[in-house]
């Protein structure tokens, strides 16, 4: 095969394989094995994975960026809010004291009007008594006085009489003016703080309606932000989704090429066996079809390679011991990778942690557990047990269930029926 046609048949696999995400059988998986294509697959899905992930950060951090930027636009638009209460309310007080001048204004307008009369008043009397000593010279002219006087001691007194009629007179035009000048300065006064309240209120109007466009438009970006904000977390379940999509397809990949390999390597073994026998079988283990799988799996007959022994414990461990301590951590979290019991840990990871803690040395890749220990058969299996699936690993916990670290939605569990998916292998490590 050409180096042309064999990229041609690697990219047209790896297409249909990250598109559409199959579930590979053995089969298939066995067309491919030792020609490279695995490793196609394989790198697809952690490249679209990984970016997956990164885009998944990224978009995270935006979300927390876009939440910082309306938290402070939140703040602002409360500062505002504050400030406009505090115009609103210097507005009442002003309208109150635009009230109040008013009344003083028409107030003063009245007592300007009062004095005015008065005023009027006293100088039509003082006329009309400068007439009537003009007119009656006999009586009250100052002459008359002089030359009719008894003695002059009686004409000091006429012109003293005279004299302060006309002081009295003048005494009192002179206050009435003085009145109404006083009352007119005061008007003026009230006209001159008039026009400074309806300024202030002028300026008050200006600043809330300045306020009211500045809220406006800070609510306008708040509900842009928030728009911004639940197009990224949409954007973040897709990218969250195209990582368990990939996951899930990795899974299948690696476990399908597992079988495959283990396939190929049980057929060699059983050509040499033949060899060595003269074409006949050993035969001693059981095997399994999938007429006896039951709720919602197969067990195949690729584990029973082991001739279907009861191999005893050789480690001083018991199944019950490693399943009461595999208990202890159900409900924890699946974290692909992961390595930590409490902090979170995958299939695989779970099984070699709990087996570590006894001291066992196991794999840290699902399918790898088809080689470790001593193969067991379907109707051996016992507490403790490790029970191999494409993709996946568990620990048998007795009662026709399994302990395992299920999924990422799941997280630890135990409860899932032990044939839950096709049995690739079950060993025994204690």
């Amino acid at each position: 095969m050409n180096r042309s046609w064999r990229r041609f048949i690697c990219t047209f696999l790896t297409s249909a394989l990250v598109l559409t995400g199959p579930v590979i059988d053995g089969t298939f998986m066995d067309g491919y094995i030792g020609s490279g294509i695995e490793q196609v697959f394989a790198k697809t899905a952690k490249q679209k994975k990984k970016e997956a992930e990164d885009n998944l950060n990224n978009t995270n951090d935006k979300i927390n960026n876009l939440k910082d930027q309306q938290s402070q636009v939140s703040n602002d638009i409360q500062t505002k809010s504050d400030k406009l209460d505090t115009i609103l309310a210097a507005q009442k007080q002003l309208q109150t004291d635009i009230t109040n001048k008013q009344a003083e204004i028409e107030q003063n307008q009245s007592d300007l009007a009062a004095a005015q009369e008065q005023q009027q008043e006293q100088y039509d009397a003082m006329k009309k008594r400068i007439q009537f000593m003009y007119e009656n010279s006999t009586e009250d002219n100052v002459w008359t006085a002089i030359i009719e006087a008894k003695g002059i001691s009686d004409m000091l007194n006429r012109i003293e009489y005279v004299s302060d009629v006309y002081d009295s007179d003048r005494a009192l035009m002179e206050s009435y003016q003085a009145a109404v000048e006083q009352v007119k300065q005061i008007g003026e006064q009230l006209d001159s703080d008039m026009n400074d309240l309806t300024a202030m209120q002028d300026d008050y109007e200006k600043q809330q309606s300045e306020i009211e466009s500045a809220i406006l438009e800070l609510e306008n970006q708040k509900e842009q932000y928030a728009s911004q904000i639940t197009e990224a977390q949409q954007q973040a379940a897709n990218y969250q989704n195209i990582i368990d999509t990939q996951a899930a397809i990795i899974q299948q990949q690696e476990a399908a090429a597992a079988a495959a390999a283990l396939r190929q390597q049980q057929q060699a073994q059983e050509a040499a066996n033949s060899s060595n026998s003269g074409g006949s079988s050993n035969g001693g283990g059981s095997s399994y079809d999938g007429g006896g799988a039951g709720s919602g799996g197969t067990i195949s007959n690729d584990y029973a390679s082991g001739g279907g022994k009861n191999p005893s414990g050789t480690t001083g461990v018991s199944g019950s011991d490693v399943v009461a301590y595999a208990s202890q951590f159900v409900g924890g979290k699946y974290v692909w990778g992961g390595n930590s019991l409490t902090s979170g840990v995958d299939c695989s990871g779970f099984v070699h942690e709990v087996y570590a803690h006894f001291g066992i040395s196991t794999p840290r890749y699902s399918q790898a557990f088809k080689s470790v220990g001593q193969a067991v058969s379907f109707d051996n299996i016992q507490p403790g047990d490790v029970v191999v699936y494409p993709g996946h690993v568990a620990i048998y916990a007795g009662g026709g269930v399994i302990v395992e670290a299920q999924s990422t939605k799941a997280g630890i569990t135990k409860g899932r029926s032990v044939q839950c998916h096709t049995i690739l292998a079950i060993r025994r490590l204690v």
